[in-house]
Formats: structure tokens, sequence, C-alpha cells
């Protein structure tokens, strides 16, 4: 006869999740200077602010910060506007501002900040910006995915696809799932290799569109790992994500074999007493792997039959 002793210690509920390593969903780069394409990046390479994402013409078009693309020439006398601030902002990030002011207006300044920048790029110094020179992302670096142009080729159109350079998991989720998930929610990810590590759920994605045969694609998780090395060696495999859901601190816990069915309906459990093994009913609650937690005529230390 297995038995069991009755513990009372604190029973967390998990979620499971199936997830996917991966960068992300890609975007597209979309050139607009025009000229012939000269020098192409390699498909996983990381470009951050300020570096040349490709080349037109042997000139470098550089990777810029903003919520815009740029669209015309920015020079001593253009009208102000949002535009002349964008740029301006990614001369002072990138050192070249020298006193600069970030604002609407184009100024001599920001014509001096421009040549410094052009001087670090090692073209002609002009203090002119044309939107040719650099491409927008909203990120502060990105990850080559795919190149849809050869050399040769006009630089006007989809350049390339772009991702963020970390790693999450992405996890499908479903309607009752995306509910009641939250980002903040900590999680830890079972790696191929047999270890974990501690991650956080950043993003609940709802609502993402169709799929190419129209189908909905289901809500997801991203979840964020603020240690890369891990996931890195481990590259774009899937993973498995534990979410604690539900904890009850103090619960008296036993094993999920010991329940009994009750012929009048309920649940009971066999206590040991007396050398005697007695049928006690006991109302369940939570649930958590192979254990549960009961309430009843059972005390702490009590044994149990656990077949």
């Amino acid at each position: 006869m297995n038995t069991q002793t009755v513990m009372r210690e604190a029973l967390t509920s998990n979620t499971i999740l199936n997830a996917q390593l991966s960068y992300g969903d890609p975007a597209t780069l979309i050139g607009g200077g025009g000229g012939i394409l000269t020098v192409l990046p390699p498909l996983g390479k990381v470009v951050k602010v300020g570096q040349r994402v490709y080349e037109t013409d042997g000139r470098p078009v550089v990777l810029l910060k903003g919520a815009r693309p740029f669209w015309r020439e920015l020079r001593i006398g253009v009208s102000p506007g949002e535009d002349v601030r964008q740029l301006e902002r990614n001369l002072v990030k990138l050192g070249s501002s020298a006193g600069l002011t970030v604002d609407d207006t184009f100024t001599r300044s920001t014509a001096l900040a421009i040549k410094r920048w052009q001087d670090s790029l090692r073209v002609k110094r002009t203090g002119v910006f044309a939107p040719g020179d650099a491409v927008v992302t909203k990120a502060d670096a990105i990850r080559v995915e795919t190149i849809h142009v050869k050399l040769g080729a006009s630089a006007n159109g989809d350049i390339l696809d772009y991702t963020d350079i970390a790693v999450h998991a992405f996890a499908n989720l479903s309607t009752a799932q995306a509910g009641s998930l939250m980002p903040g929610k900590p999680v830890t990810v079972a790696l191929p290799d047999g270890s974990t590590i501690r991650a956080q759920i950043t993003q609940i994605q709802k609502h993402r569109g169709s799929d190419k045969d129209g189908k909905p694609l289901p809500d997801r998780a991203v979840i964020e790992f603020a240690d890369q090395s891990p996931v890195s060696r481990i590259g774009l495999s899937a993973v498995r994500v534990t979410i604690p859901s539900d904890t009850v601190d103090g619960a008296l816990v036993v094993p999920v074999t010991a329940l009994l069915a009750l012929a009048d309906g309920g649940y009971g459990v066999e206590v040991l007493r007396d050398g005697k093994r007695v049928l006690v009913p006991v109302k369940v609650g939570l649930v958590a792997d192979s254990r549960l937690q009961i309430t009843g005529d059972v005390d702490e230390g009590e044994e149990v039959v656990a077949p």
C-alpha cells in the first residue's frame, strides 16, 4: 500500500504553451532615392542607426530612426517641418550635432551638422540632405532577412525585408488566453537542450489579420528574453512556455492519485488512522500537475492512500 503525507504549501497551477523562437514578422524597406545599387548587405547582417544599409552609385545609404520617410531635400531656406526635426534628432544621436538645437527649423547649425556627418561617411561635404541619403525605420537596429533586388538594379521600390535583431518566442493563444494574459507576466521557457530560462510576456498581439488562404491568424503572445545568449545558441526552434496562472498559499495538498469518486457524488480520500483506512469526503480546489488542493476533515501530516 502506497501512501503520501498530506502537505501544506503554496500550490501553483500553470498554463503550458508551445512557442517558436523567431526574430518576428519581417517588414519591407523601400528605397526612394533612385540610382543604381552598387552594394547590398549580406543576409543576417545587423545594421545599426548611422551605418550603411546598402549603396547606390557608390554612395552609402544610411539607416536613420524615425516615424516617416524623408520626402524632400533639406537645405538652408527650406520651410520648417517635422522631417527637419527627425533629421536633427538623428544627427544628435550620431554625435554630429555640436550644439545643434533639435527643432523643426533648418539652420546653419543644421547644415554644419550634416557636413560633419558627411565627413564621417567620407562623402562630399555639401550641408544638404537628400531623401536618397538614408532609409528610415522605427528601430535602433535591423537584421536583414531577405533581399528583393540584385546589384545593378534601380534603388527604387522594395529593397529588402528586415526583422528585429533580438530573438523572441511567439506563442499562439486561444481567445480566452488572449483575454486573460497581460504584458509583464513572467514566464519560464524550456529550451530543446533541457535548460530553462526566465522571460516575460511583452505584448499580446490580437486581430492579426488573415493568412494567404483568408483564415484569421490566431492571437499570440510575444515573449522577450533579457539574456539573449541562451536562445542565440539554440537557434530558431520550438520551445515550451510555462505561465504561472493561479496560486493558493497554504493549500492542503495531496497527490491526484489519492482522490476517489464517491458513490453518492463528490470526492474523498482514504486516510490512515490508527492503522485503518478511513474514507473522508473532501472538496477539490486548485489542480496543478499531479497534485491538488483539498479541504475537509484532513490534517497536515496525515497519511493518505495514493496508488
